[in-house]
């Protein structure tokens, strides 16, 4: 039974060459020459400031584990951790590149990848399925090739950094086949302003990586307000969406806002037959990694309370990077209300995620 799921671990690959030899030939020297690809990760370069090495680099210098043993021993046996949804951080970066071809060989590479070197090594570690959003319906096949075939992996993993908000028919593929295989769809922090995605704010690019972590959210919002004003829910009632470093506490005064504004203007959303408060409680989840440590703490459960957003919380580490949470410094897990530690700890997640049942 799992008790605690850590929903957030970034594994990696040892070398390139181990990545590469899953290419078809005519890739490989593409991905060894580096385009769309450093030795720090699958990142391109930002339109604005954006400390590359730094960003890439967690406390143990690395961009994720490479070793299932060692992360069974440096992390999950340490802190409790029964069961980890696994993904690799700028996987999903390649839904910026520019072109087509390559981003599709790509993400198949990396599916491969995680279900023959990490799948197979320990039942405890559930998978993450990449794709290239350049083309949807190829995306869609992929999703179904790799589902098909494993179980264990739990979701479809898409970036932030977008070039057109996820409510947008374009999309309406890859959510039918997550919806298909029963896979949430993880839309995770990192790539705004990277490639072909939109800049990071919504005045532009920022003058500072700080900038960038604190306008991050506003771009997910965009994704959350899209996703529920244009129907997406209505399509696929059984879609969840769980946001990863995305942070949580400005959910309240948006879902206010977003109300206010729906009861004005519903006409021109007929299909919706809840207030957006509603829509959010009932399809979205929030990682608990980079959550706004208010202070006092209680501050911060007031206004989730305020939105009965106690339950839309799972457990997320981002281990093993430089701002990886462990347990014991989770701030919503120190400070959480004892009703709802088993909650955040394994069930929330449970009730999301409907592979993990099985």
């Amino acid at each position: 039974m799992i008790k605690f799921l850590d929903a957030d671990v970034h594994v990696r690959w040892p070398s390139n060459e181990i990545l590469m030899s899953r290419l078809p030939r005519s890739w490989q020297d593409r991905f060894l020459n580096g385009a769309g690809h450093t030795q720090s990760g699958l990142r391109l370069n930002a339109k604005h400031y954006h400390p590359v090495e730094f960003a890439q680099t967690d406390c143990v210098g690395s961009p994720g584990a490479q070793d299932p043993a060692k992360l069974r021993e440096d992390w999950m046996t340490p802190h409790g951790i029964d069961a980890a949804i696994l993904s690799v951080y700028d996987a999903c970066t390649i839904s910026t590149f520019g072109d087509v071809d390559y981003p599709i060989e790509l993400a198949r590479a990396v599916n491969d990848w995680m279900a023959e070197e990490w799948l197979q090594a320990d039942d405890r570690f559930f998978g993450t399925i990449v794709v290239a959003t350049q083309n949807p319906t190829t995306a869609a096949e992929e999703i179904r090739r790799v589902a098909s075939k494993h179980p264990r992996m739990v979701q479809v993993m898409l970036p932030n950094g977008t070039r057109q908000p996820y409510g947008h028919g374009f999309y309406h593929p890859i959510y039918q086949a997550a919806v298909e295989f029963g896979l949430v769809i993880a839309v995770h922090g990192g790539t705004e302003g990277l490639g072909t995605s939109c800049p990071p704010s919504p005045n532009g690019n920022p003058g500072n990586w700080l900038e960038w972590k604190a306008a991050a959210s506003t771009v997910f919002l965009a994704h959350l307000t899209s996703l529920v004003t244009e129907g997406v829910f209505t399509r696929f009632p059984e879609l969840r969406v769980v946001a990863l470093e995305t942070g949580v506490a400005f959910l309240a005064p948006y879902r206010w806002r977003f109300d206010k504004n729906y009861k004005g203007l519903r006409s021109e959303c007929p299909w919706l037959k809840e207030l957006p408060t509603e829509a959010v409680r009932r399809y979205f989840r929030f990682g608990t990694q980079g959550a706004e440590p208010a202070n006092p703490p209680s501050e911060f459960w007031r206004l989730m309370h305020s939105i009965e957003a106690e339950d839309l919380l799972v457990y997320s580490s981002n281990s093993p990077r430089w701002d990886a949470e462990v347990p014991d410094n989770s701030f919503v897990l120190k400070n959480c209300p004892p009703q709802f530690v088993d909650g955040i700890r394994a069930e929330n997640a449970l009730r999301t995620y409907p592979r993990l049942k099985d």
